[in-house]
């Protein structure tokens, strides 16, 4: 179930809120289907169509689309996303940047323009708190710059995770605003307490958005993080 978690996540980086959902779902038995479906995934092609080539126009009209449903009220005093300037960063640099901290990066697939694998905080100048490993899937537009940044990162005790989003989440909040949504406790030992068990911020602004979701995996627990540009 995990591995088919990660194929996901790797398919269509921009879903990952919504497929920790589904497979929240999927674990009941109304959602005993859907668990098959997932599974499944880890071999084929995705049945959500998030492994469809997508052009950088497409990028851009699934911008505004994921804008026109996740705009907040006022813009953001700035947009960090893990030490990369949203709509200024081009594909090149991001490969030059990890290629000089020995990271090799990939072409992506669907909502994923790039993927790179293995990044350590260190390679993350953004990053204010060490956190495991992360795997990163990447978008850009028609002029190649950046419009956002899927991270996860897994860690098999709930420390590591803990401390990460915690520091992210407070990073966000102080650098772009206040946050506008939170579920769940962070703490390490409310993680622990179960499967699926919960935590996450999320950020909306007029020209920004950043999700942060904790998750007891089970076998692990997992880090996701959204850092998007929101068209004008």
């Amino acid at each position: 179930m995990e591995r088919a978690l990660a194929r996901i996540l790797a398919i269509g980086g921009g879903s990952a809120a919504l497929l920790v959902g589904l497979v929240g779902f999927a674990h009941t038995s109304a959602g005993r289907p859907l668990l098959g479906a997932v599974t499944r995934m880890a071999h084929g092609g995705c049945p959500f169509g998030y492994d469809k080539p997508m052009s950088p126009e497409q990028r851009e009209r699934a911008r505004a689309n994921f804008a026109s449903k996740h705009r907040g009220e006022r813009p953001a005093n700035s947009r960090p996303a893990l030490g990369f300037a949203l709509d200024h960063t081009t594909r090149a640099e991001i490969v030059a940047h990890f290629a000089a901290h020995g990271i090799s990066c990939t072409q992506g697939k669907g909502l994923s323009d790039l993927t790179c694998n293995g990044v350590p905080s260190s390679a993350l100048p953004g990053t204010p708190e060490p956190a495991p490993t992360r795997n990163l899937w990447l978008t850009f537009g028609t002029r190649r710059q950046l419009l956002s940044v899927i991270a996860m990162s897994r860690a098999p005790e709930p420390e590591a995770i803990s401390a990460a989003f915690i520091s992210l989440r407070a990073e966000v909040d102080h650098e772009a605003g206040a946050v506008t949504e939170t579920h769940g406790n962070a703490d390490p030992h409310a993680l622990a307490q179960g499967a699926l068990h919960q935590a996450s911020a999320e950020f909306r602004f007029t020209d920004y958005y950043a999700l942060q979701r904790a998750t007891n995996l089970t076998k692990d627990f997992v880090l996701t993080e959204e850092y998007r540009s929101l068209a004008d």
